[in-house]
């Protein structure tokens, strides 16, 4: 989708170059959100703060993508930090509690939920650099990510794969929402900063979030080496970005 942007602003002849980022772009969402389908299959028996860990396969797969497809060049530590995504992922689920039921706490959801709307307010004061507000509609996109695996998690938990009741969820709803907001703070951060910027802040507040959340909404027992996994999963993530900005 990053390769893409240019068609949004475009201006001037809609010609070869504009058709071609505008179905990069389309192929980028359409793929990104693909990933919707064994994330609600997952959160039916794991807890957000694994499944949204999971997302630094995303980044494996998108590296490794762009060898295979654009030519991009890869460094050997590619290959390490993977190893470490794959192991850090493992230690998650090794050392996962058991909960014998989900019990939402109202309140904290609510809090939660209204974070990333709070960032929108410095994020359109323009007195703030360019860099700031890019790296501000990042952590939005981010979070708002997070929420909708907590949004989901809740809906899942309630009904199952009934998708007919999820409409009469008000959670449902929620979650649509935060789709909506993380979407478009995204594509707003992709075209005011650098991917090395944005792409780091994005996945890392789409990993940590939920974690919070799993504590303080459902409040799930998290083993003590799970944070050090989820940090791990982070900080693999950010350096392979960073080395392919």
């Amino acid at each position: 989708m990053k390769k893409g942007i240019n068609w949004i602003g475009h201006k001037g002849k809609k010609d070869k170059p504009y058709f071609r980022d505008l179905f990069t772009w389309i192929v980028g969402f359409l793929l990104i959100n693909l990933y919707i389908v064994p994330n609600t299959i997952a959160l039916k028996s794991l807890d957000p703060h694994i499944v949204s860990a999971m997302a630094g396969w995303g980044v494996i797969v998108l590296v490794f993508l762009s060898k295979i497809i654009l030519g991009e060049k890869l460094f050997r530590s590619d290959y390490y930090f993977t190893l470490l995504i794959f192991i850090s992922i493992v230690i998650l689920n090794v050392f996962e509690y058991q909960e014998a039921g989900e019990r939402v706490n109202t309140a904290f959801l609510i809090i939660s939920a209204s974070l990333p709307f709070l960032l929108f307010i410095p994020a359109f004061i323009k007195t703030f650099s360019k860099k700031t507000r890019a790296l501000l509609f990042a952590a939005v996109s981010g979070i708002s990510t997070g929420m909708i695996i907590v949004t989901l998690k809740v809906v899942v938990s309630d009904s199952g794969f009934f998708i007919r009741e999820y409409f009469s969820s008000p959670h449902f709803y929620l979650y649509l929402l935060f789709s909506i907001t993380a979407f478009f703070s995204l594509q707003i951060a992709y075209k005011m900063g650098l991917m090395m910027i944005v792409g780091p802040v994005q996945y890392s507040a789409a990993i940590i979030y939920p974690a919070l959340c799993s504590f303080l909404i459902f409040g799930n027992h998290i083993h003590p080496v799970q944070p050090f996994a989820i940090t791990a999963v982070i900080f693999s993530v950010t350096t392979i970005l960073k080395k392919h900005k």
